[in-house]
């Protein structure tokens, strides 16, 4: 490499850097945490790490061990407890955790786009720039969510395990070993991750590497293992009223499909391909017609497999993990946009990589102009509809409707007396912000994926919730909520004590 490329290849990975840190800054913001239930769980798991007490929701009367979530992100938050101890004045010292994770994430997607992909310095930076400047990310981002460590973990474990397969021997022991616990870590920071250990290992037993394959998977269960354990001995810690919400995704996701059979997987997946249309979103086109939307999916799946086909031999652990992280994003009961922009920067490279590919390729003409002419205007479009949504941070609308709601319900809980037990929708933020022991009204079920749930439905779940703790309140403020609130009203289990000015209702429980 010549002086002149040494230079191009620091700057370039300096600028990327210097942008990522601005654009952290920019993302980061004043909304409290708890404001999606997820972050507030997060902080309240890494607060009981951090004070010594377990992996354990503290939040809860019993304080029962945590299933729910795998303990990669609450592990990583847990030290900012020792240095800021004081909430809420430590929020800002949490959300700059994910400031900082960042440039670190599109350090990560440069190194993938470099060295796995094959583009240039400068292209390599100007995509990891505009991945992690797409509006989802950067609102992801200004949560306290995990998914800017588990892109910058996911894009080095690409990389990572596509480096084995370049040489022609077998990886070694070490290397074979480490990567698979890099991918159980993967695993803890987000389930899903667990989808790159079959990516890797794949192509290691089509080489009949048996002992690297072997050494991975050992890897691997070296940190899974252990985790599915405590899951197990844990699996009934908590009610089955707010399993969706606090118990492990196990016994929820096989009671889910045993009672729903075929027509419940059907809804299932074509709810899921739905949703997986969300990135038209970011080239402005959610409310085109049919036809322009189908032309453009079109478009993009076309030079995305051109990019996967081009990358087949030089990153196959890349191109395979999609298969299984896809499938399961079919087969979820879950909006699957949270677990597909992590996937975000994986798609701009197969993108990038595709035009790259036809233009090199020496295709027909006509296919040749074609798809630069698809690529040109999908970016114009992109970066048009960035241009319009980045000065009015319109993503933080909704986020700032819940922090209202979710303030309001905890100082209604900070007005009662200490005495009793609080039962709400908002019970993350009534626990962080009122200080006191709170338990949830709805916890998530996997039919409402597919439909709205009845009355009766959702007014034993709440029923549920109050045979398992008996409250002494119900503070109520979103809309599912309110239609089991009032049909336990008319049953005579409920009673309206009062309303705040913000429409958060308090309910007295009827003994």
């Amino acid at each position: 490499m010549s002086d002149r490329e040494q230079a191009i290849e620091r700057w370039s990975a300096l600028a990327t850097v210097g942008i990522a840190l601005l654009l952290g800054v920019f993302a980061m913001n004043d909304v409290p945490v708890g404001i999606f239930q997820d972050d507030g769980h997060y902080l309240i798991l890494a607060r009981a790490i951090a004070d010594g007490e377990g992996y354990r929701y503290t939040n809860l009367p019993g304080a029962p061990a945590a299933t729910h979530f795998p303990p990669g992100f609450p592990l990583l938050l847990a030290p900012v407890w020792w240095i800021a101890p004081n909430f809420p004045a430590n929020v800002a010292w949490f959300k700059l955790v994910n400031v900082a994770l960042l440039p670190a994430a599109a350090l990560a997607i440069r190194a993938l786009a470099r060295r796995g992909a094959g583009l240039s310095a400068p292209l390599a930076s100007a995509l990891a720039v505009v991945s992690v400047a797409t509006v989802p990310v950067l609102f992801l981002n200004g949560l306290l969510f995990s998914e800017t460590a588990f892109i910058a973990a996911l894009c080095a474990l690409l990389l990572w395990s596509d480096r084995l397969f370049a040489a022609e021997q077998a990886p070694s022991a070490r290397a074979a070993f480490v990567i698979g616990v890099g991918i159980g870590a993967l695993a803890l920071l987000r389930t899903l991750g667990v989808a790159l250990l079959p990516a890797v290992v794949a192509p290691l037993l089509w080489r009949r590497q048996w002992r690297a394959a072997g050494l991975a998977t050992g890897g691997a269960l070296a940190l899974l293992i252990p985790w599915q354990v405590w899951a197990s001995m844990h699996a009934n810690a908590v009610p089955a009223a707010i399993a969706g919400g606090y118990g492990g995704y196990g016994a929820w996701l096989i009671t889910a499909w045993r009672e729903g059979g075929l027509a419940f997987a059907t809804a299932v997946v074509a709810e899921n391909v739905r949703g997986l249309l969300i990135p038209l979103t970011l080239f402005g086109l959610s409310d085109a017609p049919s036809v322009l939307k189908g032309v453009s999916v079109v478009a993009l799946l076309l030079l995305a497999g051109a990019g996967a086909w081009s990358l087949r031999r030089r990153a196959p652990a890349a191109i395979l993990f999609l298969v299984p992280y896809g499938a399961l994003l079919l087969v979820w009961p879950f909006p699957p946009d949270r677990f597909l922009w992590p996937l975000w920067p994986v798609v701009l490279i197969l993108l990038v990589r595709g035009v790259t590919h036809v233009n090199a390729a020496e295709p027909p003409r006509a296919l040749r102009i074609g798809a630069s002419l698809a690529a040109a205007a999908l970016g114009v479009a992109f970066l048009a509809w960035h241009a319009r949504t980045w000065p009015t941070r319109s993503w933080e609308q909704g986020e700032r409707g819940n922090a209202r709601m979710g303030l309001a319900a905890a100082g209604v809980a900070a007005s009662l007396p200490r005495d009793g037990l609080v039962a709400s929708d908002q019970d993350a933020m009534v626990h962080l912000y009122a200080k006191r022991p709170a338990v949830p009204l709805l916890a998530l079920t996997a039919v409402q994926h597919v439909r709205t749930r009845t009355d009766a439905e959702v007014a034993a779940q709440l029923s549920g919730v109050l045979d398992a703790y008996r409250p002494r309140w119900v503070i109520v403020g979103e809309r599912e909520s309110l239609r089991a609130a009032q049909a336990l009203t008319r049953a005579g289990r409920l009673r309206l004590a009062g309303a705040d000015t913000s429409g958060v209702l308090l309910y007295d429980v009827v003994r």
